[in-house]
């Protein structure tokens, strides 16, 4: 399994995923965050990209979380966005993914998400993305694994800059006419 982490801020975290994501283009995902709130936002703002996404926290009914199980055990569901209700106890095969939008506040807590892939043998990657004050657990993560995960540079607001140069280039060319003209 390969092990990454990317650093960046929490206002940029959510570009950084789906960077990522649009970089990586996973087979199946489990997207893990910290807190209910935090799976709320980052599948709302997913759906608006256009990524087939769904949540799975406490606050969904039990009959409603085995739903989306099945769903995602079926691949109807690319990204699961969860938060660690999820981390254990899940055996789905064909997850190819796991990327860890919030650092866990635990260590071992990390290394039963990133369990949710690379199962059977099977190849799997991780993507942590780490605010500057999380430093310190990503060691702590880094040493319980005994291995350094390897960084993935990542500027923001570079990336977005780009990403709405190259749209504007692809989209907001002037339309030449017959005669020759543009408008």
């Amino acid at each position: 399994m390969k092990k990454y982490f990317v650093e960046t801020t929490d206002r940029w975290k959510i570009d950084a995923l789906a960077t990522m994501m649009n970089k990586t283009n996973p087979f199946m995902a489990i997207i893990f965050c910290r807190t209910k709130a935090r799976v709320d936002k980052i599948e709302m703002k997913l759906e608006e990209r256009g990524y087939n996404v769904q949540k799975l926290h406490s606050d969904i009914p039990q009959i409603k979380r085995e739903k989306i199980i099945r769903s995602f055990k079926k691949a109807e569901i690319q990204y699961l966005i969860a938060t660690d209700v999820a981390s254990r106890g899940l055996d789905i095969t064909g997850v190819t993914h796991i990327f860890n939008v919030d650092i866990p506040e635990k260590a071992e807590t990390y290394i039963h998400r990133i369990g949710r892939t690379a199962r059977a043998g099977e190849e799997g990657a991780t993507y942590l993305f780490v605010d500057p004050k999380d430093k310190k657990v990503l060691r702590e993560i880094e040493e319980l694994l005994g291995e350094r995960l390897e960084k993935i540079e990542y500027d923001g607001e570079r990336e977005v800059r780009n990403i709405n140069d190259s749209y504007k280039k692809k989209y907001n060319k002037k339309i030449k006419t017959r005669s020759g003209e543009r408008k």
